[in-house]
């Protein structure tokens, strides 16, 4: 970040120095603030106590008072620190930093010498020292009412956390930077903060919005008149327009950067801009020159121990090898570009070199180097993955699977060119999330009563908020675990940052948040996830390219282990029936059977016609993402045939969580009661011929305390009619009577029964959870110990055609003798038999799905 131009000169003798120590000392003799004759100076030595006392939002931020000598020194020593960061002379300048906090200067100084030793570890990629340093200073600031010393510290916060931890963290951080910067006054740091947005713009691939953020903040930068700002503003806006395929306008914009920076000293900005005319003479096939850039770059870099830099220049080596298509040389580059980048802790740059390295493995030809291809993308995939476990919230992990969905594309697509289906099922599942397969893997240890205070007590330790104890004061930052590992002591040290003024509580009890905690790094486990698979049945796992909506890949297994991969462009009139699917509304809920023809694209043609032939003896389906809203039951697999009724099916979240159930062995047999609940306000189901049934011993709680009770008791066997409702925050809730709910996390709070099956709209997926695993009462059931459990994706109706189907998969299930699975596929042959069955509302019978795995 940008703190003004460096003061060439002798700062005390700055025509304002005299008037700003006068006001200064008045506004300490008089404990209030008094006006500052003259306009705010350049320098930031001087600008920032200038803010501080014209700092109307702050009347009682009352400086100390402080000598004309010390006045004199610290103004010299923080010209000559902003010098030494500019022109990349760290060590000077962080000898001048401890200098002043080791001498007998005010907290306002103090608080900058932070901030600048936060600058210089950000610099030079010491990550967690920076975090400490810009941590303290905001404290401090805070303390004194320093208002510009957190805007400050801020905008460098923001840089660490766009590129070691997430685009929302960034874009709070810089968000809160221009709000202070805004009501302070200062339109440099105002700039800065824009100049930061656009970065997260960049990031999340909006290429025009962060063009447009980086013009207005170079126009700042004009008003300003900061000459770094504006060059480094030019050099992003030319490489912004570069990417944007603009190549006359970059150029224009890379020549003004360049001129720029040659009026003074600054290592970072001069790496940037010669990396920026490489990369555009690169484009344009001017091999030789461009490696003269890249070249220079490298040797600034070098000698100014800047480490991401540093690993830039070897991967831009690697890219000039790669244009005179010596793929040897390529290899060795990337390979080595991304080990730098990896222990940079720089994850975009990891995938980058790591997709650059597989292309040039796959130009060299031969079939170990095109396998290798394949496992480094993976490796990219891994790194992402790796990335998303150790940052505890949903939102960011989200945001990193949406950012880098390009590089699980790229390892999907390779794994199916290359045929290599345990590559697939590893990024697939990654793509479909490992939140529920954490915590169905997560050991909840002694002291710790159910899943739910397990889950709030990892929130709330993986919090430095609440973990870390301070250390004395001054010594700052916070005690770590000494084992803990970089990537997530750095997310732990970002995180815990209160940047808006206020902290969150420490239990929140969303579980989205809550699951984010034990998400489950990644592991090549491909073979291990096919063995568990069970026998006599076939597997299908389905996954959306993530950079092509309309792009299917699959891996078809058959019930001898052959394993088929294969990816299909699927038909405009197929991609708009999934987005009805996917959303709660009227459209999806008078969707009939007759309307579905489309979606019979989704099943490999070959697996259709064995469906439709009965030569299937069981179907294992793995649907990702928003597949997971498909009511599969009623895909077709012939004409007018339909997959519920033409074999035994389930859906499984994952192949992980397949795992998990496999490993758990079907359930026990039926030792006590089973327990019926009905919401008393509905309507047309009643399961009134179930309650008839001699076959079943029913208990029919009293209340709906009773029946939460029973659902965390490890029952047998629960049956649950009641209304459903998707909803923001716990994502979707039951309602079990007017003014009582069951909520996701309930599920977590003790063992779920052994069998699960709920008669209700939305208990098994949630529309707008498209980019993650169902997260919902039947997959957390699931996760924590449930064996089957059979619930819908969707609106399920509340009418007699819902419950005689609803009774006619429940009637064959009052002992373990019939799987969920069975009962499903027979009670769906006797509805589709039904005269006029296919134009029928769909939501009669086809959105409730068994759900589990086979045993047996």
């Amino acid at each position: 970040m940008n703190s003004g131009d460096a003061y060439r000169g002798d700062i005390t003798q700055h025509p304002s120095s005299k008037l700003i120590f006068a006001a200064w000392q008045r506004s300490s003799a008089e404990r209030g603030r008094v006006p500052v004759e003259c306009p705010p100076p350049g320098a930031v030595a001087l600008r920032c106590r200038y803010r501080h006392l014209t700092d109307l939002a702050e009347p009682y931020g009352v400086p100390a008072p402080v000598t004309a000598e010390l006045w004199d020194r610290a103004l010299l020593a923080e010209t000559e620190l902003d010098d030494a960061v500019h022109t990349g002379r760290f060590d000077h300048a962080a000898a001048l930093c401890r200098e002043l906090l080791e001498g007998q200067y005010d907290e306002l100084t103090a608080t900058n010498a932070l901030i600048g030793l936060g600058d210089v570890h950000r610099a030079r990629g010491e990550v967690e020292q920076a975090i400490e340093q810009y941590g303290m200073a905001l404290r401090r600031a805070d303390a004194r009412r320093y208002r510009f010393g957190r805007l400050r510290a801020l905008a460098g916060l923001g840089h660490v956390a766009l590129n070691q931890h997430s685009v929302e963290r960034a874009r709070e951080m810089y968000g809160h930077a221009g709000e202070l910067a805004r009501s302070i006054g200062d339109p440099l740091y105002e700039a800065n903060a824009l100049f930061g947005s656009a970065e997260c713009a960049e990031r999340s691939r909006d290429l025009m919005r962060a063009i447009e953020a980086h013009e207005q903040a170079h126009a700042l930068y004009v008003e300003a008149g900061s000459v770094t700002g504006q060059a480094h503003a030019a050099q992003r806006i030319g490489a912004l327009y570069h990417r944007a395929g603009h190549l006359e306008i970059a150029r224009t914009w890379l020549v003004v950067a360049a001129k720029a920076f040659t009026r003074f000293d600054d290592p970072v900005g001069t790496v940037n801009v010669l990396e920026s005319m490489g990369d555009l003479l690169l484009h344009v096939d001017e091999t030789d020159e461009a490696e003269v850039r890249y070249r220079a770059a490298h040797e600034i870099a070098r000698a100014h121990g800047l480490a991401s830099a540093e690993a830039h220049a070897v991967q831009n080596f690697g890219r000039v090898a790669r244009a005179r298509r010596d793929w040897p040389a390529a290899v060795a580059l990337f390979e080595k570009a991304a080990a730098a980048y990896r222990e940079a802790g720089d994850l975009l740059g990891v995938c980058n070199a790591l997709a650059k390295l597989a292309e040039s493995r796959e130009r060299l030809g031969d079939a170990d180097g095109r396998e290798q291809a394949v496992r480094d993308r993976v490796a990219a995939v891994f790194a992402i993955e790796e990335y998303r476990a150790a940052h505890h919230e949903a939102a960011v992990q989200g945001e990193y699977r949406e950012r880098f969905g390009p590089v699980y594309s790229a390892a999907l697509r390779a794994a199916v060119g290359a045929g290599m289906p345990e590559s697939f099922v590893v990024v697939a599942d990654g793509l479909a999330g490992r939140r529920l397969a954490g915590l169905a893997a997560h050991h909840v240890p002694d002291g710790v009563t159910g899943r739910l205070t397990l889950l709030q007590h990892l929130l709330v330790s993986s919090d430095e908020r609440w973990l870390a104890q301070r250390r004395p004061p001054g010594a700052g930052g916070m005690r770590l675990p000494p084992d803990l590992p970089r990537q997530e002591r750095i997310a732990r040290m970002i995180g815990s940052l209160a940047i808006g003024g206020t902290v969150r509580e420490p239990a929140r009890t969303a579980v989205e948040d809550l699951l984010a905690a034990v998400y489950l790094p990644p592991a090549d486990e491909g073979a291990e996830l096919l063995a568990a698979v069970p026998d006599r049945c076939h597997m299908l796992q389905l996954v959306i390219d993530p950079d092509a909506p309309r792009l299917l890949h699959r891996l078809w297994r058959d019930e001898h282990g052959e394993c088929r991969l294969d990816s299909v462009e699927l038909s405009e009139v197929c991609t708009t029936l999934l987005s009805v699917v996917r959303i709660d509304g009227e459209e999806r809920g008078s969707l009939r059977p007759c309307d579905l023809a489309a979606l019979a694209e989704l099943l490999p043609e070959r697996l259709s016609r064995a469906l439709a032939a009965g030569a299937v003896p069981r179907l294992l389906l793995v649907p990702a993402s928003d597949l997971w809203l498909v009511p599969w039951g009623a895909v077709p697999v012939g004409p007018r045939r339909l997959l519920g009724e033409s074999v035994e099916y389930v859906v499984c979240p994952s192949l992980l969580i397949q795992r998990v159930l496999a490993r758990r062995g079907p359930a026990r047999p039926v030792d006590g009661p089973s327990y019926l609940w009905r919401s008393p306000v509905m309507e047309g189901l009643n399961l009134a011929g179930l309650q008839a049934d001699e076959r079943w011993t029913l208990d029919l709680p009293a209340s709906a305390p009773q029946v939460t009770a029973v659902l965390a008791a490890d029952a047998h066997t629960v049956v649950v009619l009641c209304h459903g409702r998707p909803a923001v925050g716990p994502g979707h809730y039951l309602e079990l009577e007017p003014g009582s709910w069951l909520l996701p996390a309930d599920v977590l709070s003790g063992t779920p029964p052994q069998r699960l099956y709920l008669i209700t709209c939305w208990g098994g997926g949630v529309p707008g959870q498209a980019m993650t695993e169902p997260v919902t009462i039947a997959t957390l059931a699931l996760a924590t110990g449930s064996v089957e459990v059979l619930a819908t994706v969707g609106e399920y109706g509340d009418t007699p055609d819902g419950n005689a189907f609803a009774e006619w998969v429940l009637e064959r299930l009052s002992t373990t003798g019939t799987p969920l699975s069975r009962a499903v596929h027979l009670a769906s042959r006797r509805i589709v038999a039904r005269e006029g069955a296919w134009e029928w509302p769909l939501r009669d019978w086809a959105p409730l799905l068994p759900m589990g795995t086979f045993h047996g």
